[in-house]
């Protein structure tokens, strides 16, 4: 484990040579390894070998280091696994000579082997594919947001342009909790299976467990990763599943929920730290129609009195 790659974001294509010792991660210029990535803290991470091993610490971030289904907690030693994605705010870094193979499910080319510089540069129009895709769907959103609709068919609307934007995800759901009583109110969802209905369109032990920790859950091949929902999973035959909390204010709204039932990689790390913008979005919305509707609860009590 010499070299750390970058499988994506600004410097998708990139390797580094990692030295013996202590090196530094971030935004700034005096790090030994430079992302140019507003969403990395400017001191984001310390990497220290001892011996053949690796490990990682996340030196108190903005937005954290994600790892192996979870975002590792600051100032704590975790151990580097070769070929595992490390995402740092959207950018997403990997030890080993195998990390480069973790980007070609995305790349669909069906060509023969390229050498390390085809590689790179078949990476790098990927990636500038894919932000112009993100940029494109946040603006529907954003524009869906706006429209004079329920609460129910923005997010019917918001499904189909998350189903656009992640073409290898085969179901998703949108499950909204009455956070006084954390009962389930609504689940809108959409799926490419005839026979899936809100009951069986998602997993429950996901859904579940984001709900009641406020932290996201994700997965991209279940085959390969280790996670406490495994057998779950298993038994569910999902291959890869990513679900993200709703919240606003610290009051958990709900979840957002999308899995891959075919094959796996339904999603990018990227995507990931998509969702998550998206989730602050829809939250906010949701308390806006929730606070909404208790002020015509009210006006209409208020005429009934009269």
């Amino acid at each position: 484990m010499s070299k750390l790659y970058v499988l994506n974001g600004p410097q998708i294509g990139q390797s580094y040579e990692a030295r013996d010792g202590v090196s530094f991660i971030g935004r700034s210029l005096d790090n030994d390894i430079r992302i140019e990535d507003r969403t990395v803290s400017r001191k984001h991470l310390r990497i220290a070998r001892k011996g053949d091993k690796y490990l990682i610490t996340d030196l108190k971030s903005r937005n954290g280091t994600f790892f192996k289904g979870k975002f590792i907690n600051p100032g704590i030693e975790v151990e580097v696994i070769e070929g595992a994605p490390i995402a740092i705010g959207i950018t997403v870094i990997c030890f080993g000579e195998e990390c480069a193979e973790q980007m070609m499910p995305f790349l669909d080319s069906g060509e023969p082997a390229m050498d390390s510089n085809e590689l790179n540069e078949t990476l790098v129009e990927h990636r500038a594919r894919a932000s112009l895709k993100q940029l494109k769907f946040l603006d529907r959103v954003s524009n869906t947001l706006m429209e004079v609709l329920s609460i129910k068919e923005v997010l019917e609307k918001i499904l189909d342009h998350i189903f656009d934007l992640l073409k290898r995800i085969d179901r998703g759901a949108f499950v909204l909790i009455d956070p006084d009583t954390e009962e389930t109110t609504e689940i809108i969802y959409k799926s490419k299976k005839p026979s899936d209905d809100e009951t069986t369109v998602y997993c429950q032990d996901v859904v579940d467990g984001v709900i009641r920790s406020g932290k996201p859950f994700a997965v991209s091949n279940t085959k390969t990763e280790e996670t406490k929902f495994a057998d779950t999973l298993e038994v569910l035959k999902i291959e890869s599943v990513l679900c993200v909390p709703l919240i606003y204010h610290s009051e958990i709204l709900g979840a957002i929920y999308v899995d891959s039932l075919e094959r796996p990689y339904g999603f990018r790390r990227e995507d990931f730290a998509l969702l998550m913008n998206l989730s602050q979005r829809i939250a906010s919305s949701i308390e806006d129609a929730r606070f909404a509707s208790e002020i015509i609860e009210v006006v209409e009590s208020l005429s009934g009195d009269d």
